[in-house]
């Protein structure tokens, strides 16, 4: 993947979890994750959790909202 790509969805990935609470809590993963599995495609969260899990660099509410998508990806369902 490009660099620009990825630091281009690491930035959008965080903003959504600054705009959706801020907050460092669970109810905060759950509402970021929501949003990338709703507007993302598989695609960009596939590039994001594979950042991730490299030791990419994202905001701690984000690493748990990637946390939770990558388990309901596992399990064959979205995050709603």
């Amino acid at each position: 993947m490009a660099p620009r790509q990825i630091d281009h969805l690491v930035k959008m990935a965080n903003q959504i979890a600054l705009n959706l609470g801020a907050g460092h809590d669970d109810a905060a993963a759950t509402r970021t994750a929501q949003h990338i599995s709703r507007f993302w495609t598989a695609a960009m969260r596939r590039q994001l959790i594979q950042y991730w899990r490299e030791g990419g660099a994202v905001d701690p509410v984000v690493a748990a909202s990637l946390a939770e998508l990558e388990t309901d990806e596992l399990m064959g369902s979205d995050v709603e």
